[in-house]
């Protein structure tokens, strides 16, 4: 058995996330039917992150194991890449050792979040970036930023306390600001893990703390008080990208 690792681009719009559901069309259950057309056998994916319906994704990975000793890793590629619709794509496939497993050995993940402020948004990005049609301060979102850096309890940002058992405690590396042009922008988190939502948690909160909502000087005591309520809005499923999943090996 091979195990073969590969890197998915997905626009997540028409997709009830990443996890198979028979509620309607999932990102794993596009690709396990493509595969397993190829591949003439089961597949089982593993990925690096299970994304919510709506969330796209520029470098997810994802593993699976095949005993097929007829198929080159090119041709796969190319032709699961025919089989998947268009906006599902394999951007690199690549055999690995037995032991890779996507989740379990990732050392860290980026996730980004675009927001557009202008009163009017381009109707091509409706799906693809937060309207949020007001004025943000870009130095107090920073300076409120810089609280979540470093390793805290990220309880205050997570939807789900039932999955907080295990560890709520999670490294933040990095958060940045990008401007995409005039009136748009993104927000770029690197970290250890995250909670359910967390990401999206942590842009509400900061567009928050943006537009007055929330002052940047209590995002330090919201962190600690442990208490969702106090955190900003949960942010639109559609302005999250993953943007790249981290590995030593990589």
């Amino acid at each position: 058995m091979k195990n073969l690792r590969g890197v998915l681009c997905y626009e997540g719009t028409h997709y009830l996330g990443w996890q198979k559901t028979r509620e309607g069309p999932s990102i794993e259950g596009e690709l396990e039917k493509a595969l397993q057309i190829l591949l003439r056998h089961p597949v089982e994916l593993q990925a690096a992150s299970r994304t919510d319906a709506g969330v796209h994704a520029k470098g997810q990975v994802f593993n699976f194991f095949t005993s097929n000793e007829e198929i080159g890793l090119n041709r796969l590629c190319r032709g699961a890449n025919a089989l998947l619709p268009r906006d599902i794509q394999i951007l690199a496939l690549e055999e690995t050792s037995n032991n890779f497993h996507p989740t379990l050995d990732a050392t860290g993940k980026e996730y980004t979040y675009e927001i557009c402020t202008d009163p009017i948004q381009l109707p091509f990005l409706r799906f693809h970036s937060w309207h949020f049609p007001y004025s943000l301060d870009i130095d107090a979102m920073q300076s409120a930023s810089q609280a979540l850096i470093g390793t805290h309890d990220f309880t205050s940002f997570c939807n789900d306390f039932s999955l907080l058992k295990p560890n709520p405690r999670c490294s933040i590396k990095t958060i940045t600001f990008q401007p995409l042009g005039e009136s748009r922008m993104k927000i770029l988190v690197q970290g250890n893990r995250f909670l359910y939502k967390m990401m999206r948690n942590l842009a509400g909160s900061l567009v928050y703390v943006g537009c007055g909502k929330i002052s940047s000087s209590s995002m330090v005591d919201i962190l600690h008080a442990k208490d969702r309520r106090l955190a900003g809005v949960t942010a639109p499923a559609h302005g999250l990208y993953l943007q790249n999943v981290f590995y030593e090996s990589i």
